[in-house]
């Protein structure tokens, strides 16, 4: 049974790699202009950003990294996206889980129709793909020194970047799922609890080293293991780590 709240290795290692590859100056030079345009200024990627978003008529999916300025962008885009089509398009975001400690995110759910918020680890690249057709990525300094982002518009590439993000949004966690789990770790206690269940350690052992009775321990890791979808006491401790949940 594969973990319905994270990246599975497969996808994680496809995501990078296929953004990087979009962008270097092999790809550039295989590609007609029309397909790709590399943007060198921060202003113009927002700006462009803001329009993809806003002529949106089905969907748009949005990768979100760990970034100081990723969800005021994201919010402006969003804003001219509800102004023009309120509730006409879906827009499904995957951002990394530093990311929802930051109220902004969950408020973009809630204030803007047809948002859906997902979390996944390894999230590294910001990248929009607009009704599966044409695709802005984020990655400074890939193509040129200076460089904020590149609008793709290759059929075969934002083809292939949309249906591994749609491949990463359907294993990945829900936001509300995720502060659930917060909530549960809330304290020391919590996360030594997915750490000892990560190294295999026996419930004995483990309320040992937590001082606290068998049975409160396994109490609180049934609590765990529900949240995390698990079937085992291990592979609660690997989704955990999956998802962000054991960083320091």
């Amino acid at each position: 049974m594969s973990n319905p709240y994270s990246l599975s290795d497969e996808v994680l290692s496809q995501i990078r790699p296929l953004i990087e590859s979009v962008v270097n100056d092999v790809q550039i030079r295989a590609l007609e202009d029309s397909t790709l345009a590399v943007i060198g200024d921060r202003s113009v990627a927002a700006t462009t950003l803001d329009t993809l978003v806003a002529r949106a008529e089905f969907s748009v999916n949005m990768l979100i990294p760990h970034s100081r300025d990723a969800l005021p962008v994201l919010e402006t885009a969003l804003r001219g996206l509800a102004a023009r089509r309120p509730g006409g398009a879906r827009v499904q975001i995957l951002a990394a889980p530093e990311v929802a400690a930051d109220r902004r995110l969950a408020q973009l759910g809630a204030r803007t129709e047809g948002v859906e918020v997902r979390l996944a680890a390894a999230v590294r690249h910001a990248a929009v793909v607009v009704d599966g057709q044409v695709a802005l990525v984020r990655s400074p300094g890939v193509v040129t020194a200076g460089a904020e982002a590149s609008v793709i518009r290759a059929p075969g590439v934002v083809t292939a970047l949309h249906d591994i993000m749609m491949t990463a949004w359907h294993q990945a966690a829900p936001l509300v799922r995720y502060q659930q789990l917060q909530e549960c770790l809330n304290g020391d206690s919590g996360t030594r609890i997915l750490r000892l269940l990560s190294d295999g350690c026996t419930d004995e052992a483990a309320a040992r080293e937590l001082d606290m009775s068998v049975r409160t321990y396994r109490r609180r890791v049934a609590d765990i293991m529900r949240l995390l979808g698990a079937r085992s006491r291990f592979q609660a401790g690997v989704y955990a780590s999956s998802m962000g949940l054991l960083q320091a």
